[in-house]
């Protein structure tokens, strides 16, 4: 790529990378402008000053001087005689051989092997001619025309180095906005303030919230939709749960019998999925909750006195092997409805005899925070890793959620409350053969306050 094509390139990805281009461009061209014209004004005005020197020489001589031999020279030590001004009268034996047919007023003329500068004033007595090598004028008037280059060469980087600064402090207000879009949860489409957005940005601010506004209604009327779908499905589920247990007592043949455990199958999946739909439409619906502290451990209890008859029945342990988490600050409701949601997948996916670790730990972030982690572990089949980045998709069913007549739910409601929570959800395989779920989230109190861990297992 040519270094033009590039500069373009890279401008355009940035508004204000090209304003900074484009002012630096005019602020290089008027600059540079500014130092030619200077320049060449300084040139003219220490050509047009060593002018008036000469007339200024010429007129100091009056009539009567008599010039020794016609010329009239400083001593040796006195000057520079390179720099040296020769007066003179015309045709005088022992000075330059000028013409004698100069007239008054400035010429340029050859003589001695340079080139003169020479002012001829008329006088009773003779013409006066004052004399200056033009080579040594030059160098004169170049060096004092530089004198005023360089200061203005020097201020262009300064000047481009400003506009850098007053441009990027143009678009702050721009940038603050950006950092707040950035910074959104995803689960709020609140309007972006139009306060502090500069007068010709704000059509395209305005722009944005109204299609936040039909965005979030949208969403709304989807989460809507969800609930009230899930809601009146409840019902009709648990009358055709009822009917289909009230057939188990009639005298039926085998096959009816056989048909009737698939029905009474699947009304449990399809009340699995309503109530995870319910799940999964509260989390959605109020992100906020209500906070308080929240010792993990304790949760993580609840949790497993729960669960344990599900344990039981698949003849797996299921315990708690650490509980050194601090306290988060969280909705105890969400943080039960994700843990629990975590353990009952660990569950189902955990063969007969298996075994699913739940724990809360502790560490120091290289930032200074401190964080509680929460993990669910069992020694089930795991999830693919190219797959783990999908896993948290509603309605993404993996190979071992159609092994196991999943929904595709559990995983997305967790994500959901993680979101509402502020925490961080992790999957990852354990070494061997597992899954390891974590949670985490910042600790809700000092550092150094964390409880010493008491190396039980329930």
């Amino acid at each position: 790529m040519k270094p033009l094509a590039a500069l373009r390139h890279w401008a355009r990805q940035s508004l204000l990378r090209r304003l900074w281009l484009w002012t630096t461009v005019i602020v290089v061209a008027v600059g540079v402008t500014t130092t030619a014209v200077s320049y060449l004004l300084g040139y003219f005005e220490a050509n047009q000053l060593q002018d008036a020197q000469l007339r200024q020489v010429a007129a100091l001589v009056r009539g009567g001087v008599q010039l020794p031999s016609g010329v009239l020279v400083p001593g040796d030590g006195e000057i520079d005689r390179d720099a040296r001004i020769v007066v003179q009268r015309l045709g005088a034996p022992g000075g330059l051989a000028l013409p004698l047919r100069l007239g008054p007023g400035m010429h340029v003329v050859r003589a001695s092997g340079h080139r003169w500068r020479v002012y001829v004033r008329a006088d009773p007595a003779g013409a006066i001619a004052v004399a200056q090598r033009t080579d040594l004028r030059s160098d004169a008037a170049i060096a004092s025309a530089q004198r005023t280059l360089f200061p203005l060469l020097s201020l262009i980087p300064l000047l481009a180095l400003l506009a850098a600064v007053v441009v990027r402090r143009a678009l702050r207000p721009l940038l603050r906005l950006a950092a707040r879009v950035d910074a959104a949860d995803g689960l709020r489409l609140d309007a972006l303030p139009t306060a502090e957005v500069p007068r010709e940005l704000r059509p395209f601010v305005a722009s944005i919230n109204g299609l936040l506004a039909r965005l979030g209604a949208l969403v709304e009327r989807e989460r809507r939709f969800v609930a009230d779908a899930a809601h009146e499905l409840r019902t009709p589920i648990a009358a055709l749960t009822l009917q289909a247990q009230n057939l188990e007592h009639l005298d039926l043949g085998a096959e009816a019998r056989e048909r009737l455990r698939g029905l009474q199958a699947g009304l449990t999946r399809t009340r699995s999925v309503v109530e995870q739909l319910l799940s999964l439409a509260r989390a959605q619906s109020d992100p906020a909750g209500r906070r308080e502290r929240v010792d993990p451990g304790r949760v993580l209890r609840e949790v497993l006195e729960d669960l344990l008859p599900l344990a039981q029945a698949r003849r797996i342990d299921l315990g708690i092997d650490r509980n050194a988490g601090q306290p988060i600050l969280a909705d105890r409701t969400q943080l039960y409805t994700l843990l629990r949601n975590a353990v009952d997948n660990a569950l189902r996916y955990t063969p007969h005899g298996g075994r699913v670790d739940l724990g809360s730990c502790t560490t120091r972030e290289p930032d200074g925070s401190q964080w509680t982690h929460i993990d669910i572990e069992d020694d089930g089949p795991g999830i693919p890793d190219a797959l783990i980045e999908r896993a948290f998709e509603p309605f993404n069913r993996l190979q071992r959620d159609s092994d196991e007549g999943g929904s595709g739910l559990g995983l997305a409601i967790m994500s959901n409350i993680a979101a509402n929570l502020g925490g961080r959800l992790s999957l990852a395989n354990r070494e061997g053969a597992g899954l390891r779920v974590r949670y985490s989230q910042r600790c809700a109190e000092a550092p150094g306050a964390s409880p010493p861990p008491d190396g039980r297992r329930d």
